[in-house]
């Protein structure tokens, strides 16, 4: 089944406040789809309500042909959506290593997840879970942090961990607020990088929320231009970047 993500009339209020109204748009399976827009455009609300931390008050949103407006995180994330956000939300008090097996563990043993490793069946899907966090871990380059404490790692790392816990999760659609905000070129390189990959080497999909228009424009295949809370123009990188509208709107040029 296709992983398409459509979004059909979608809107969000706060009281009497919209924050996103009338918003249409789809998000091609194995493309990187971009949201850009000037700060209060609604593109963070729209992540959140995509990836059920907040329902919507009107329209569909259909994933796969599934309808999943409204259903809660957890759910949402089972059906392959995983999230990154701004902030990261690395679990600081455990290791790298461990962040990235507790993405593995069952669903059902979450809550005693320290009981069910004192089996032996446990120990050894323990090891097997170890593997592939590791795996992961190398992929994102952090094998030398492996077992330093994820407080502990600079942002840039955290940031890196976050897409290793997402890839390792074997999520089908990737959903990242700011991936490369407050980080070194260097960092954005390689985050970049890591991105790309996904999606033409293993055939992800992901939606993005991004500042960096260099980044937009070096990974984008379709973008689309919030302002208001309203999705004011959709294209391809080239035809949005350089569309004089959004570049008054956006950049202010």
């Amino acid at each position: 089944m296709s992983n398409n993500l459509i979004l059909n009339n979608v809107g969000k209020r706060f009281g009497d406040f919209w924050v996103l109204r009338g918003v249409r748009v789809s998000v091609p399976a194995g493309k990187i789809t971009a949201f850009i827009g000037p700060n209060g455009a609604g593109k963070t609300t729209l992540l959140h309500i995509i990836s059920g931390a907040l329902r919507p008050d009107e329209g569909a949103i259909r994933f796969g042909g599934t309808d999943i407006g409204g259903l809660p995180c957890h759910r949402i994330a089972r059906m392959g959506i995983g999230r990154q956000f701004q902030d990261v939300r690395v679990f600081g008090g455990l290791t790298v290593l461990e962040n990235v097996v507790v993405g593995l563990v069952p669903h059902p043993t979450q809550d005693s997840w320290r009981a069910w490793f004192g089996t032996r069946h446990a120990r050894e899907a323990l090891r097997q879970h170890e593997a592939t966090a590791m795996r992961w871990i190398e992929h994102v380059g952090l094998q030398d942090e492996s077992h330093r404490l994820a407080r502990e790692l600079s942002f840039g790392q955290q940031k890196l961990l976050s897409l290793a816990r997402l890839f390792a999760c074997e999520f089908s659609l990737l959903l990242l607020d700011e991936p490369t905000a407050g980080v070194s070129p260097k960092m954005v390189e390689k985050i970049t990088c890591l991105i790309r990959e996904a999606v033409t080497g293993r055939g992800l999909t992901v939606a993005l929320v991004e500042h960096n228009m260099t980044v937009v424009a070096d990974l984008a295949y379709w973008i689309h231009f919030l302002n208001e809370g309203r999705v004011a123009f959709s294209g391809e990188r080239s035809h949005v970047l350089g569309n004089k509208s959004v570049r008054q709107m956006y950049m202010g040029l």
